[in-house]
């Protein structure tokens, strides 16, 4: 811009100042030929008033001699019928008749003439003035004509024009260097301005540019500054939503894409690649989501996502064959029209599953419930239509009411129990610290009366000095319900064994009968609520079918681990890792 503004006005300024300088000559050079003809009218009227008479009368001519020498001009009178009479340059005495000259035409017919013409006798252009001289009757008696080169004159005006080029270069020179020092001091505010805006458009905002100015700069320098603070603050504020956004979504259990109206991916989170298998490093942003994941689930998306009649709307949709995935789509509105969608994906394979359980659960237990209410009811509406008054058959039948009534109280006790364990109470969890050796031996107590009637034996291997802070009835749970499963299940004669150690920061409980065993198929699933490997057995031995859960979400509640190990015919072993103290 300063090259072109420094060019702009310097070439204006030249052509100025010779546009000037040619007005200038041209008016000089006629000034010039005016001032040298009115000095030869002035002279001829001199000569014609004091030395013209005496040359008519007498023919002298030293005065006109010593005139023409003395001014440098050349002097020709001519008398009317245009012969010289006399001429002061020398050795030009024969010259021809000058009648038919331009400027003597003029002159005889009684007016002042000049004339600019090419002499032939000088071989040069010269200027002619011819003046009239009148005798008493008012004729024309002769004719005075003063000539000069015209060369005489253009040296003057040669010194002149070189005066003025000189004069021109001097002050085109002295202007280009005062442009330019003009132009760099009211420029250099707009070139600091103009990299301070360079700066600001390259994303350095908040930065100030210092300049004390009064007029439209000042005012300029003034709006950039402000403008540079308000860029700052208000990409530090977006940039902070940003961060919190990209947290936030990031951080979110959901999956959560963003498509435009094309369906290209604009964002997605963690989540949502981890619910489409999308690899981590897998570059999305951009593509058509078609292009990302080819399932028959995102065609179904795409039915949803054709309908823009709904602004918002969900579906379940199963997805990787065992998953189930709840989809919720927004649109994105922008100046009344769709510019894309929000697609939110909650895995729900988890809700889904826990309703089945649910379900599952509460068919058991009807199940379960049923079976002794039915035993009951029969039994008593037996007594009762047959109104049967045998002692031994009453005998008989209370004994089975009994037990029925016994069993199912252990099914509504084991319910509940399992049911505070589910819900993270599990009785009045107060911790201590147990002795193992001597909590053990108190349920061994317990179930001496079960284990004679199996004949079985009760062994314990466990230090001494072995503790385990813990929920005192929760352990005590968890450990009936594993003794007690393994007299039940352990052939008569035979030991179950209960061994305690320490591993680290870990307590190590081992409970091993030498009973039926339990098939490879079924090991994985003995932890299921009211799963039995042998219905029938299991009911013989009184079992509600809760007690290994029950042991199962003790163990998980207080952050153990629980696994089994078992050979049918050879017996079971079932080993519990507890962290010996809570922090």
């Amino acid at each position: 811009m300063k090259k072109r503004l420094s060019i702009s006005l310097t070439i204006i300024i030249v052509v100025s100042i010779a546009i000037c300088g040619l007005f200038t000559t041209i008016s000089y050079r006629q000034s010039y030929y005016a001032d040298t003809e009115n000095n030869i009218k002035k002279s001829s009227n001199y000569i014609m008033d004091f030395m013209l008479p005496a040359f008519l009368e007498t023919g002298e001519i030293d005065n006109l001699d010593n005139f023409s020498q003395s001014t440098n001009v050349r002097m020709t009178i001519i008398n009317p019928q245009g012969e010289v009479t006399y001429e002061s340059l020398q050795g030009l005495e024969s010259l021809d008749n000058h009648k038919n000259r331009p400027e003597i035409k003029g002159a005889l017919e009684g007016a002042v003439t000049t004339e600019v013409r090419y002499s032939k006798t000088f071989k040069d252009e010269m200027i002619y003035v011819a003046t009239p001289y009148f005798g008493e009757d008012q004729s024309v008696v002769a004719v005075l004509r003063i000539s000069m080169p015209v060369n005489a004159m253009d040296d003057a005006m040669f010194e002149m024009i070189n005066n003025i080029i000189f004069v021109i270069l001097t002050t085109i020179l002295a202007t280009s260097l005062l442009i330019n020092y003009f132009i760099n001091r009211e420029l250099k505010p707009l070139e600091e301005a103009s990299a301070f805006a360079r700066e600001i458009a390259s994303g350095k905002y908040g930065q100030q540019l210092t300049m004390i100015r009064e007029d439209q700069i000042g005012e300029l320098v003034e709006s950039l500054n402000q403008m540079s603070v308000q860029l700052n603050n208000s990409f530090t504020e977006m940039n902070q939503k940003n961060a919190e956004l990209t947290a936030i979504l990031s951080n979110m259990n959901h999956g959560v894409i963003a498509i435009d109206k094309k369906n290209h991916i604009v964002h997605l989170n963690e989540a949502a690649r981890q619910v489409l298998r999308i690899p981590m490093k897998e570059a999305v942003i951009g593509k058509n989501i078609l292009e990302v994941y080819r399932e028959a689930f995102i065609l179904e998306l795409m039915n949803y996502l054709e309908n823009d009649n709904c602004e918002k709307t969900s579906f379940e949709s199963r997805i990787h064959s065992n998953q189930v995935l709840r989809v919720y789509i927004n649109q994105i509105e922008e100046n009344n029209s769709i510019n894309g969608h929000i697609i939110i994906f909650e895995d729900i394979t988890l809700l889904k599953n826990l309703e089945k359980m649910r379900r599952d659960f509460v068919a058991n237990v009807s199940h379960e419930l049923k079976t002794p209410i039915t035993t009951i009811k029969g039994f008593i509406e037996t007594i009762q239509v047959n109104q049967i008054t045998d002692p031994e058959t009453l005998e008989r039948f209370y004994s089975i009411i009994y037990e029925e009534s016994d069993r199912l109280s252990r099914l509504v006790s084991d319910i509940l129990v399992l049911s505070q364990l589910e819900n993270k109470g599990g009785f009045d969890r107060k911790f201590e610290m147990m002795l193992m050796d001597t909590e053990v031996m108190q349920i061994f107590d317990i179930l001496k009366l079960s284990a004679e009637a199996k004949e079985t034996t009760l062994v314990l291997s466990c230090k001494e000095s072995i503790e385990l802070e813990f929920v005192p009835d929760e352990f005590r749970q968890m450990m009936i319900n594993l003794i007690d499963n393994a007299i039940k299940y352990s052939e008569s004669g035979k030991q179950v064994e209960v061994t305690i150690s320490e591993e680290g920061e870990d307590i190590i409980i081992q409970v091993q009968d030498h009973g039926y065993g339990i098939p490879e198929k079924d090991v994985a699933r003995i932890f299921e609520r009211f799963y039995r490997v042998d219905k029938s057995r299991s009911k013989e031995k009184g079992g509600t079918g809760l007690g290994l859960a029950i042991v199962k979400h003790i163990v998980n509640n207080n952050l153990g681990k629980i696994v089994v190990s078992s050979q049918v015919g050879e017996g079971t072993e079932f080993k519990i890792q507890l962290p010996k103290y809570k922090y």
